[in-house]
């Protein structure tokens, strides 16, 4: 069985090279990073949601040790999926002609294009993860504290 209908002999698959890289591989590209900074956000907000009401033991923006390896796991995390992002525009980079300009304007080889989405979005969320790691250390958590 042809992979294209009859009529479309002529034409070329919009994503030639899609099999030289696992649809896993594309996944974890596209979708590690902003899941684990997700996670790390939620775990902030969970163990740090109510630090000026109740008594956390915090005392002077500190940061717990559990939430300290939680953060590191998500830059880790997100390091990988730009990692996995990369090794995919690697893999499918004769997929479609020119640079990273022509497969995002363009749109040749939706491969090279995912990958080069994940490759964009895991950076945007790994320096979003390290932020997130030093916000202890640049705000003030509780302003009533102070005065």
């Amino acid at each position: 069985m042809s992979a294209l209908h009859p009529l479309a002999k002529g034409v070329e698959h919009p994503a030639p090279l899609r099999n030289s890289a696992s649809p896993g591989l594309v996944v974890a590209g596209l979708f590690t990073a902003p899941a684990a900074w997700s996670l790390l956000l939620l775990v902030s907000y969970g163990l740090n949601g109510d630090a000026c009401g109740a008594s956390t033991g915090l005392q002077g923006g500190g940061r717990s040790p559990l939430e300290l390896a939680i953060g590191l796991i998500a830059v880790v995390a997100c390091l990988l999926g730009l990692r996995a992002a990369h090794r995919t525009w690697r893999l499918t980079r004769h997929e479609g002609p020119g640079d990273h300009h022509e497969g995002l304007t363009a749109g040749l080889g939706r491969t090279r294009f995912l990958a080069l989405c994940g490759i964009v979005g895991s950076s945007i969320f790994s320096v979003a993860s390290v932020f997130e790691l030093l916000v202890p250390f640049l705000v003030v958590p509780c302003i009533s504290r102070l005065l």
